[in-house]
């Protein structure tokens, strides 16, 4: 039973670093987040989600002993224990806040903001995969991505994160000028 919740988490954390790589080529090519769509965006955005789904899968894994089905993000996380879920959420709109704050864009969210984008992002794996059968609604990466950094137990590296982000958009700036 732990070895399931190991492999779980094994592949959450992959998913999570080939989010990073793909992101971080995204915005090489796209003028920062200034063009939505290139070769790199949706497959980051769907790696993403994923990481978040299996991460989910790990902890409800961990904290039961089953392994629900499903690509839902809402339905998965309100399966989680109630410690984990406020744990999860501080946590998650904390590194959000940070993020914003670095960039100095005032997008801050509160808990009710986080339960809004959770419903919102709830399908995002499915919605991005196939996303040329609907229509997709704003995405708001910088949700999925602190989401993803928390749930994946790396939410202490969001900080640097954030500021090589921050850094780099200064970098492409000023090359462009």
């Amino acid at each position: 039973m732990k070895k399931l919740s190991e492999t779980i988490r094994a592949s959450a954390n992959s998913y999570f670093l080939s989010y990073k790589c793909l992101i971080d080529k995204h915005i090489e090519v796209s003028n920062f987040y200034g063009e939505f769509l290139s070769a790199y965006s949706l497959p980051a955005i769907t790696t993403s989600a994923f990481s978040c789904e299996l991460a989910l899968k790990s902890i409800l894994h961990s904290e039961s002993g089953k392994t629900p089905r499903g690509h839902d993000l809402n339905k998965l996380f309100n399966q989680l224990k109630q410690n984990t879920r406020i744990d999860m959420v501080e946590r998650t709109i904390q590194a959000y806040n940070l993020k914003s704050e670095i960039f100095g864009d005032n997008s801050r969210i509160s808990e009710k903001d986080f339960y809004n984008l959770l419903n919102l992002h709830k399908n995002t794996f499915t919605l991005v995969r196939y996303f040329y059968e609907s229509r997709l609604s704003s995405l708001d990466i910088d949700f999925i991505e602190a989401f993803m950094f928390c749930l994946n137990g790396q939410d202490d590296d969001y900080p640097s994160y954030a500021k090589y982000l921050y850094f780099k958009k200064q970098q492409l700036n000023e090359t462009k000028a």
